[in-house]
Formats: C-alpha cells, sequence, structure tokens
C-alpha cells in the first residue's frame, strides 16, 4: 500500500517494501558478493566474507566486480539462482 505525505514542496509517494526475508542460518548457503570497483570497496568486501567463514559454514562465494563505479553490475540470472544471499559492497 502506498503511503501519501503531502508537504508545501509538492507531493511525495512512496511504496512500502518490506526487507527481504532472511535466513535463519547461513550454513551451506552460496555467498554472492557485488564488488563496485571504488577504492576500499575489495578491501571490506573481503574482511565481510572472512568474517562471514569465521562463523558460517558457507557452501561457496561468488564475487563479481563492476569494471567502473558508474555502470550496472554484471549481474546475471545464473548468479541470483546460485546465490542465496548477496552483499553488495561500495566504498570510498
Amino acid at each position: 500500500m502506498a503511503q501519501i505525505l503531502i508537504n508545501p514542496r509538492g507531493v511525495f509517494q512512496r511504496e512500502v517494501n518490506p526487507i527481504a526475508p532472511r535466513p535463519e542460518s547461513l550454513d551451506n548457503k552460496v555467498l554472492g558478493l557485488v564488488e563496485n570497483s571504488k577504492d576500499n570497496a575489495d578491501i571490506f568486501l573481503d574482511a565481510v566474507r572472512q568474517r562471514i567463514q569465521k562463523s558460517w559454514n558457507i557452501k561457496e562465494v561468488i564475487q563479481i566486480s563492476k569494471s567502473i563505479s558508474g555502470t550496472p553490475a554484471p549481474y546475471t540470472d545464473a548468479f541470483f539462482d546460485k546465490c542465496d544471499i548477496v552483499v553488495n559492497a561500495f566504498g570510498d
């Protein structure tokens, strides 16, 4: 259901979208990592991967990278079909 906020600058409308369901455990899940090529994004993602793998038995890690930060990520249906969870990182 949409909510409407009326203010002096006009009408703002936003859709109510709940967050995606979260798995109870990350054990035996496939982790997808998306790096956007900004400074330190790869360092951040590596730290996230290490932390997740330290706490859970991750089945596989799949990482994709953008060639230039201002372009769309090279997502594919196969990437989304295979990944159970995805972390998208951006740096600077």
